[in-house]
């Protein structure tokens, strides 16, 4: 079928932008993002299903679109898919405060959902940098993760229901709204993190949870991921100290991030290995004097250098822009590659020192840049370098960074997904009788492999 028949047939079922309006639309991370040959605005289920049910008769690929912030290329077209957009469809976003749960669509954003959540005094329960784009769709397809993981569990964690069509136009309509819901195979888990490779997510219910107090915010100079996480664990068992969040940085990212910010909040600490931005609720007391009163014991063995409370709301925010700003080493940095990994906190430190020396002796141009996750073992590697870096040392840093991983129980793919970038990935460290499962769902459920084909599998 030609793009111009195409478009004429999608035209009688639903709104089809124009030239000029998918010129419009921003990438946000990829150039690829926008790449389709036609983007549709559905404004209902029907008009999704009769879309789904063209591209599927006429074998035509498609690309469901969220807040297009995937790392991974989730949304990467090649120029003959079909994009999906969900601008046009009904926001939806129902609090009821008596379960603590929202019925939201899928194209409100994670800053939306939070806003409308914390007018109850709620949470979603998950956060991460780019709540303002990011929606609720795009993360429960790519099973987000984030800062609040480590004590909240990912997206796949916080649904409890979910609506979504399938690749032929079938709806399938799963919104319970309790968490006790045993009716047979929980088929809606295919659905989350699945990429848009199985369907279309078009609203779901979150589990929300109480609103946390307003949290304290220190900033820990620490020798190595060995004290960080000591450090951790008497915060976990201080009675009066609740642990929100705990963000890790290395050094190289952390003090070249924080001469781009517009203050510097490591100024007033050492040169440090390692910093770490512990959230924390302290409910009786003045925070820092209990913080501090718990972390003596750490001080007097140097598991941690210095420390410093924010004093102010600022100071906070400028703590954490250290941490959320990832985007600014790019102009420092502009060539590097990527990586998204889990490591099993007891290897934590040990792994970190083996992918330091690994790639010390593939290059000793190369930059290291490592922050992430400190309560879940999630860390963001970025191997960088200010010229291109050539193809054949690609190849050999990705083994440097993912290898002996599994062996260990950890992941070479944490929270941003498989997408395109990790598809190789994915059959190199993947087991071999989930692939296999994974394959025989896939094509049980889009046979003819258009729904955001060249993803995942």
């Amino acid at each position: 079928m030609t793009k111009t028949s195409l478009r004429d047939r999608l035209n009688d079922v639903t709104t089809v932008l124009t030239p000029d309006q998918i010129g419009a639309l921003d990438p946000v991370i990829d150039p690829a993002n926008t790449q389709g040959a036609l983007a549709v605005a559905p404004r209902t289920i029907d008009e999704i299903v009769a879309v789904f049910s063209l591209c599927n008769d006429t074998r035509t690929p498609v690309i469901p679109h969220g807040g297009r912030t995937s790392l991974a290329g989730a949304v990467a077209a090649s120029g003959d898919e079909v994009m999906i957009l969900g601008s046009n469809m009904p926001r939806v976003l129902d609090i009821d405060p008596l379960s603590q749960t929202a019925h939201i669509s899928a194209n409100t954003t994670l800053a939306e959902a939070e806003s409308a959540a914390r007018a109850h005094g709620l949470t979603t329960g998950i956060d991460l940098a780019a709540r303002d784009t990011a929606t609720i769709g795009g993360m429960v397809s790519t099973n987000a993760g984030g800062m609040e993981a480590h004590r909240n569990g990912t997206m796949r964690n916080r649904v409890l229901g979910l609506e979504a069509v399938l690749p032929n136009g079938t709806i399938l309509s799963d919104l319970a709204h309790v968490r006790k819901c045993n009716e047979g195979y929980d088929v809606k888990q295919l659905l989350i993190g699945a990429e848009g490779t199985l369907g279309l997510v078009t609203s779901v219910i979150l589990q929300l949870l109480p609103e946390p107090p307003a949290p304290h915010t220190f900033l820990l100079a620490l020798p190595d991921a060995a004290a960080a996480l000591a450090v951790l664990q008497t915060l976990h068992r201080t009675q009066g100290i609740d642990v929100l969040r705990a963000e890790a940085m290395w050094n190289a990212f952390a003090t070249k991030n924080a001469e781009l910010q517009t203050t510097n909040p490591l100024m007033t600490l050492p040169n440090a290995p390692l910093y770490v931005i512990y959230e924390l609720h302290v409910p009786t007391g003045t925070a820092e004097e209990v913080v501090f009163a718990a972390l003596e014991p750490h001080f007097e063995t140097q598991n941690v250098l210095d420390a410093i409370a924010a004093q102010s709301m600022q100071q906070a925010n400028d703590i954490w822009m250290i941490r959320e700003d990832t985007m600014s080493m790019g102009t420092v940095y502009p060539h590097s590659e990527w990586f998204d990994i889990s490591v099993p906190l007891a290897h934590l430190d040990s792994f970190v020192k083996l992918v330091e020396t690994r790639i010390a002796a593939l290059n000793a141009g190369l930059m290291i840049h490592v922050l992430g996750h400190l309560g879940d073992g999630n860390l963001h590697y970025s191997i960088a370098h200010t010229d291109p870096i050539p193809d054949d040392l690609k190849a050999q840093i990705k083994p440097a960074v993912m290898d002996g991983l599994k062996d260990i129980g950890g992941s070479f793919s944490a929270e941003h997904g498989i997408g395109t970038e990790k598809r190789e990935a994915l059959q190199k460290y993947g087991d071999t009788g989930k692939l296999h499962l994974m394959t025989m769902i896939k094509q049980m459920i889009d046979p003819y492999t258009i729904c955001n084909p060249g993803k995942v599998l």
